[in-house]
């Protein structure tokens, strides 16, 4: 039960690097998941790209940055993945006032998405209790098979090794800009998220091969080359929360980290580059970003 609940919780961070993700920002020439952030007076941070992904080329971590990560003092992430969080992120994924997706979604729409939940071993029987983001967040990421996923990977080995763990984000924060969309605007999702399905493998794939190479650029446009939806609006909508406001956030209370010293942080890798991204944040508060990996 544990890694089924891990599961659906990583699906939730699996979105900031999924397939039907959203950013318009232009790619930047950076290169490299792994980052040395300085300032004088302040032992060095560092910062990791990861990618939301139990595939086991992604989950072999390379020997330079598992001597920085050995050496932290502490471990910071997107949102602890302890067990009241994972609670609470399967406590959001379903309604609690009565109304089911089979009804909201329409019949035609919903006929379609029960073989695909099918897949990420979600049953039809409870199928009804999920919430149209809740599916889309699923159809989003390749079906799951261990549960272990890089940043987990990652969370289980600062706790054999004792480091101080904190997290960027609550689930609250994460979850609220789905609860937020109207009912149309999730069904929106669902309907591309189905439209797109047969695409997933492959796009994964493509992905994961631009992810080893390091290519910040690559990423991200590929990531441009797909949107969650055909409608602008939303597309505009969800991105300036999924990505700008939360880069803004997340610079923010990295701040306590990178004062201490010593710090090892994971995010997404996407949250990265580009002009609103946590590289140049950096860079325009006074810190050194360097390339490590």
């Amino acid at each position: 039960m544990l890694h089924r609940s891990r599961q659906f919780f990583l699906v939730v961070l699996g979105l900031w690097f999924a397939t039907l993700t959203f950013t318009t920002h232009a790619a930047s020439e950076q290169k490299g998941v792994l980052w040395k952030i300085e300032r004088d007076g302040v032992k060095a941070s560092f910062l990791f790209g990861t990618m939301h992904s139990e595939d086991e080329r992604v989950l072999k971590i390379a020997p330079e940055v598992q001597r920085v990560f050995d050496a932290s003092s502490s471990f910071t992430m997107e949102v602890v993945l302890d067990t009241q969080a994972i609670s609470e992120t399967a406590q959001a994924m379903v309604f609690s006032d009565g109304r089911n997706s089979k009804t909201v979604l329409g019949n035609d729409l919903y006929s379609k998405i029960v073989p695909l939940m099918a897949q990420h071993s979600v049953p039809e029987m409870v199928l009804p209790s999920f919430k149209p983001w809740a599916i889309f967040l699923t159809l989003s990421m390749p079906p799951a098979k261990t549960g272990v996923f890089l940043d987990s990977a990652l969370y289980d080995a600062a706790l054999v090794q004792k480091k101080a763990v904190h997290g960027l984000e609550t689930v609250q924060e994460q979850l609220s800009i789905f609860d937020r969309l109207t009912m149309d605007e999730q069904s929106q999702l669902v309907a591309d998220a189905v439209k797109h399905a047969g695409e997933l493998k492959a796009v994964f794939e493509e992905m994961i091969g631009i992810y080893l190479k390091r290519d910040l650029a690559g990423l991200q446009a590929l990531n441009d080359k797909y949107t969650a939806s055909d409608d602008s609006k939303l597309e505009q909508k969800l991105m300036a929360e999924l990505i700008d406001a939360r880069n803004l956030r997340m610079i923010e209370r990295m701040a306590a980290r990178l004062k201490e010293g010593k710090a090892f942080v994971a995010v997404g890798a996407l949250h990265l580059p580009g002009e609103h991204g946590l590289l140049k944040l950096l860079e325009k508060q006074g810190y050194r970003v360097s390339a490590v990996y």
